[in-house]
This record gives structure tokens, C-alpha cells and sequence, in this order.
């Protein structure tokens, strides 16, 4: 019988503030976790699809045995089952016997800001100083006359010049995603994150490895207490 998650848990996972980016039952049985069945992330931006494949490519990394979104979606539409929104404990029940599966990895693209590149005009002051010379006429001790050139100052001039300056602004992805029991539909771990990079899938790919970094890191330290 498969443990329900605790009640500090659920008011940490839906409370503001949670200081934790991840946080992890303290109460579910780890060990009886053998297979992980990954869904379609929640997601609105075209350019964020397959996200959770990043999650599936570090869980399969980190030694989990992983049933990646194609294979689910293939096997939950010849038995007719729907998948969208929220998940009922019948529904989650029936994936896992289906699939064998212990676990569902499920997720969101919360947040994304598209890089994009920005033209801004910058000014730069300059400023010049020139000898200023006349031309005078000395006597020579001969009495003969000749021309000469002196310097009578410094004049100085002042210009601005405005040029295009062309810069990026990295793309910026957020991913909230959850690990929840299929026999109680109970969300066993969470965690959220965003990054920024050049590349939105960098960003995202960056988010995945951190995060099921940190899920085996707590995973481990759970085994360790006991």
C-alpha cells in the first residue's frame, strides 16, 4: 500500500514563499519507485514543444527507467484514454497498470519570454583642440623684412556622434514540474525553475538537468535517513 503524501508537504507545494525550488514527500516509500512514465508538458508557445523529453533524456541519465511521452501517448490512445487537464486517481490507476509505470512525470512550461534583439541609439561626445597661428613680418637687423608664423592659442570644437548599437536579450524559460503517484494521484515531488540563454531550448534543457539533479540529490538523502 503506497503511502499518501504529507500534509506539510501539500501546504508547502501550494503556499507562497516555499523557499525550497524543489521539495520531496517525506512520508512516500522511494524504493517501491521503479519505472517513470513522462507526459506532455503543459504548454502554450510553439517553440517550448517536447520539453519533457529534456526531463526523460536526465532521468534516464541519472539510472531511472524511463516510458518517454511517445510511447505513453501511443499506448493510452489505443485504450482510449484521455490524458488532458487533470488527472483523476482512476485515471493515473489505469496508466500505471497499462503501462507499468510507478510514477507519472508531469509538467508546465510556466513562463517564456522569446530572445529577441533591440537597436538603441548611442551617443558619443567628442572633442578636438587645433593650434591657432598667425602670420606677422619681423625687421631683421639688415633692415629687411620677412614673414614669420606664431601660434596665438588653442581652439577647441565640440561634436556628437550618434551611431546604431544592435544587442540581445537571452530568452527566458520557466518549468514547474511534479512527480505524482499513479495509484493515489498524489504529488510525491515538485519543483520549479527558469533560466535564461541565448537558446530557449538551452534555457529548458538547462531547467531539466537541474532539477532532476536536485530530485536525486534529495532522493539519495532520503535513503541515507533511514
Amino acid at each position: 500500500m503506497k503511502k499518501f503524501i504529507s500534509l506539510a508537504l501539500l501546504c508547502c507545494l501550494f503556499a507562497w514563499g516555499c523557499t525550497p525550488k524543489t521539495v520531496i514527500s517525506k512520508s512516500y516509500d522511494f524504493d517501491q519507485m521503479d519505472r517513470i512514465g513522462v507526459m506532455a508538458f503543459s504548454n502554450t508557445w510553439p517553440a517550448m514543444q517536447g520539453v519533457e523529453n529534456l526531463f526523460a533524456k536526465y532521468l534516464i541519465n541519472a539510472g531511472f527507467k524511463v516510458v518517454e511521452r511517445a510511447q505513453l501517448e501511443s499506448v493510452l490512445k489505443e485504450h482510449n484514454i484521455s490524458v488532458s487537464g487533470y488527472l483523476s486517481p482512476e485515471t493515473t490507476r489505469e496508466i500505471g497498470r497499462i503501462l507499468g509505470v510507478d510514477v507519472l512525470l508531469i509538467g508546465e512550461v510556466s513562463s517564456y519570454t522569446p530572445s529577441r534583439t533591440e537597436l538603441t541609439m548611442t551617443a558619443t561626445r567628442r572633442s578636438e583642440a587645433r593650434p591657432v597661428y598667425t602670420q606677422d613680418v619681423m625687421q631683421l637687423p639688415d633692415g629687411t623684412y620677412v614673414g614669420y608664423t606664431r601660434n596665438v592659442g588653442t581652439q577647441y570644437s565640440h561634436s556628437t556622434d550618434v551611431r546604431p548599437t544592435e544587442y540581445t536579450i537571452n530568452a527566458r524559460v520557466g518549468i514547474i514540474a511534479k512527480l505524482v503517484d499513479v495509484e493515489t494521484a498524489e504529488i510525491v515531488w515538485i519543483g520549479s525553475s527558469d533560466e535564461s540563454s541565448s537558446s530557449a531550448l538551452d534555457a529548458a534543457d538547462y531547467i531539466a538537468r537541474g532539477l532532476v539533479k536536485s530530485f536525486t540529490k534529495e532522493l539519495a538523502k532520503r535513503r541515507e535517513e533511514k
